[in-house]
């Protein structure tokens, strides 16, 4: 697994660790912030209503015994996180996937009949009922809310792998 923690650092991650998925913090709380505060809510496909809820994902985390955890501090994070599991994927990890930060950026805007690039879109944590906050917390990684602008910010990804 190092030669994947060494990619996505060498691509500006810092840190990126391996964790066990059982540890990844889920919550039904997490659609609610999407639906009721980010303007993507019904519009994108890597977002609710039509992301994994926290249930499903769940479900999923708990399918692995393995997970890179990283964080950026710029958008890049989705991609990145794609950019691994492929990676991964292509290396004999044929279970790999992965969720990144945010609502989709690869297009402009969402087309309503599907996704124009599903080998590229991934959904963000929050978006599949992932705690982020408290997930990087436990994981001793610092996250804070922004309080001004110009803060620095902070963008999870998260691969799961076997």
């Amino acid at each position: 697994m190092e030669r994947y923690l060494v990619q996505l650092r060498a691509e500006g991650a810092g840190p990126a660790i391996i964790i066990d998925p059982h540890t990844v913090v889920t919550a039904p709380w997490t659609a609610f912030k999407c639906q009721f505060g980010c303007g993507n809510f019904g519009k994108n496909h890597c977002c609710p209503p039509k992301a994994p809820d926290d249930t499903r994902t769940r479900a999923v985390l708990d399918s692995y015994t393995r997970g890179i955890l990283f964080r950026v501090h710029h958008w890049g994070a989705s991609a990145m996180a794609a950019a691994c599991a492929r990676t991964l994927f292509l290396d004999g990890f044929y279970k790999a996937i992965a969720f990144g930060s945010g609502p989709c950026k690869i297009c402009q805007s969402c087309d309503p009949d599907g996704c124009r690039f599903p080998d590229k879109a991934i959904p963000s944590m929050e978006g599949c009922g992932i705690d982020v906050f408290a997930t990087a917390r436990a994981h001793g990684l610092e996250i804070h809310t922004l309080r001004e602008k110009g803060e620095e910010r902070n963008h999870f990804g998260l691969v799961l792998v076997d």
